[in-house]
C-alpha cells in the first residue's frame, strides 16, 4: 500500500532546523535522525549510485512532490552528518552521496567508526555529547530545561518544540551509532554484541548516598542495570570486575551435550 503523504515519514515540526519564522529560533540541527539521514541516502545511492544528481531527481528518487523548504532541511540534515554532498543553489543545485556515506551503506570495514563520526559531526550534537560524556546525558526533562533555560550550548537557548526535537533526534542517533561514555571501550568491530550503555544521575537516600544507575543494552535487546556509588574508585571497580567474574559460573553454568536426547 503506497503512502498518501510521502512526506510523513521525515517530517520535521513546523519549526524545522533552524527554528522557523517565529521571532524566537532554535539553533540550527538536522531535523531527523542519523537513522533516517541514511534511509535517505540510501534512496539516492540504489540508483545513482555516486554521481551527482540534480534536485528535481532528488525529490524523484524520495518520492516527494516537489523542490521546497522542507526538501532543503532534509538535505541540510544530510550534509550535516557527512553522508551528502551539495554544491550550487536552488534548482541548480546537485547532491551526491559522499565517501562517509557510501562506505557506511557498503558496509566497510571501520563503518562503526564512521558512523560515531556521522553522529556527532552536527556542531551541537556534539557540543552537547561533550558536556555530558563522562556522566551520560541526563532524562528528557532535565535536558529540556537546560536547553530552554540555561544557555549552556550555542548561547541561545531554544524553543520548547525545538528543544523536544532536537532531544528525540540526538538521543535517538547515539543509540544508532552505538556512541558510548569516556569509561567504556569500544569493540573492534560492528558486531551487534557491541553494548550500549546509557548512565543515569540518580540520588539515592541518606544512607545509600549518591549513586549511578547503568543501564546496558545487550545484543539480545535485553537491558542489564548496574547500581553503583557515584564515589567509587578504580581500585573498587577492579573488585567489581573480579566480583562479576566469580559469578560467571553461576550466571553460565557449564551445561553437558545434548545431543543424547
Amino acid at each position: 500500500m503506497t503512502d498518501k503523504n510521502p512526506e510523513s515519514k521525515y517530517k520535521a515540526p513546523a519549526e524545522g532546523i533552524a527554528g522557523g519564522k517565529s521571532k524566537k529560533r532554535s539553533p540550527n540541527f538536522p531535523c531527523i535522525d542519523l537513522e533516517k539521514a541514511l534511509e535517505l541516502t540510501e534512496k539516492i545511492y540504489a540508483v545513482d549510485k555516486r554521481a551527482p544528481i540534480p534536485v528535481s531527481l532528488l525529490i524523484a528518487r524520495w518520492g516527494l512532490p516537489k523542490y521546497n523548504s522542507y526538501v532543503r532541511q532534509l538535505i541540510a540534515a544530510l550534509t550535516y552528518y557527512g553522508v551528502l554532498e551539495s554544491t550550487g543553489k536552488g534548482e541548480n543545485r546537485r547532491v551526491a552521496v559522499s565517501d562517509r556515506g557510501y562506505r557506511i551503506l557498503e558496509k566497510a570495514p571501520d563503518r562503526a567508526k564512521l558512523l560515531r563520526t556521522a553522529a556527532l559531526e552536527p556542531k551541537l550534537f556534539n557540543e552537547v555529547w561533550q558536556h555530558y560524556k563522562s556522566r551520560g546525558i541526563p532524562s528528557n526533562d532535565v535536558l529540556e530545561r537546560d536547553l530552554i533555560w540555561q544557555n549552556s550550548f550555542a548561547n541561545t537557548r531554544f524553543t520548547k518544540n525545538g528543544a523536544k526535537m532536537f532531544i528525540a533526534n540526538l538521543k535517538s542517533t547515539i543509540n544508532f551509532a552505538k556512541i558510548l561514555p569516556d569509561n567504556v571501550m569500544y569493540g573492534e568491530d560492528n558486531r551487534s554484541e557491541v553494548i550500549d550503555v546509557m548512565i543515569h544521575e540518580q540520588s539515592g537516600t541518606a544512607s545509600t548516598g549518591s549513586f549511578r544507575r547503568l543501564d546496558l543494552t545487550l545484543g539480545s535487546g535485553e537491558v542489564a542495570t548496574l547500581q553503583i556509588p557515584t564515589s567509587i574508585t578504580m581500585k573498587e571497580i577492579r573488585y567489581l570486575q573480579d566480583g562479576i567474574n566469580l559469578i560467571q559460573g553461576d550466571l553460565f553454568p557449564e551445561t553437558k551435550d545434548d545431543g543424547s536426547k
